[in-house]
């Protein structure tokens, strides 16, 4: 199997279509239908679904479990050729930071800014997901850095405490009555069983667990999210209200959306971590100064 031809078998992934990916690989159509069938032959499975009429190329099951590896791949080859082409007078490449939903990164923002006017050739890869994804990642060498809300997925790592605290709150619709409150109890969300939605691993924290005085079966919880973006479409179309951070989601005077925080209030440390005994990559290193010196 060469990397070659993984990166062939992604990109015709991404492109449903394998003319439009043989026109960017800069190949014959036929010289790649030819590598992608060796490809199945080796592997001993059929990666695509041909569909003649339209000519589109889908996933199979099998295809879409090596996608994930493939692009696993792909992503540590790169990032490792970056790192040892980097020489002591020049610093370029791109720092992978994995992390969760928080206002907090922007310290790591402002750092990056920071290195980046001395070496222009840096590039930062930024990657959304929650904390057992952000983790796996790490652990696999595919970020340099991860982001996490709370301690419970950094204690295996080195890691460092971020200047900004998240705190717990309501995100509610601005005609909610809620949106008038200066703080929400549990006893609001009981009277007036209020809707709501939760991250889904909001409740794997004692401190909001707590909150909820141990049990969430007497409220309104009508389900879950991993990305606010999207559980505030739900909240603008006035369908329920979400227990989240605060500062993630716009909350101005000109947003459709208020946030309200809990009573007692809930605060949160935000945690950059990375990899116990690797050492970093020039670039990641380098930022990780920069944020210390923050910190």
């Amino acid at each position: 199997m060469e990397f070659r031809v993984l990166k062939y078998f992604l990109t015709i992934a991404d492109e449903q279509n394998i003319s439009r990916a043989a026109d960017l690989i800069h190949i014959t159509q036929p010289t790649l239908s030819r590598q992608i069938m060796d490809l199945e032959e080796e592997l001993g499975v059929q990666l695509f679904e041909r569909n003649k009429q339209n000519r589109k190329f889908l996933l199979t099951e099998e295809g879409t479990r090596f996608y994930n590896y493939a692009q696993e791949i792909v992503q540590l080859s790169e990032k490792t050729v970056e790192e040892f082409k980097n020489k002591d007078s020049e610093i370029f490449g791109k720092i992978y930071i994995g992390a969760g939903e928080t206002s907090a990164i922007s310290t790591v923002a402002q750092a990056f800014s920071s290195i980046k006017q001395k070496h222009p050739r840096l590039e930062v890869n930024l990657f959304a997901a929650d904390a057992s994804v952000i983790s796996e990642r790490l652990d696999k060498g595919l970020c340099d850095f991860g982001i996490f809300v709370g301690y419970n997925n950094a204690e295996k790592y080195e890691h460092l405490i971020l200047p900004q605290k998240n705190v717990w709150g309501l995100l509610t619709h601005k005609e909610n009555p809620f949106a008038k409150y200066k703080s929400i109890k549990r006893e609001n969300l009981l009277e007036h069983y209020e809707p709501i939605m939760i991250s889904q691993q909001a409740l794997a924290k004692k401190e909001l667990l707590d909150w909820f005085d141990g049990s969430t079966e007497r409220y309104n919880i009508i389900g879950s999210y991993n990305l606010l973006f999207n559980a505030s479409i739900f909240i603008k179309g006035k369908v329920c209200s979400a227990l989240t951070l605060d500062g993630i989601i716009n909350t101005s005077s000109e947003s459709d959306l208020r946030f309200v925080p809990l009573d007692p209030q809930i605060t949160s440390d935000v945690v950059l971590a990375w990899k116990r005994g690797v050492k970093l990559s020039k670039q990641a290193q380098l930022l990780l100064e920069e944020i210390k010196r923050a910190c």
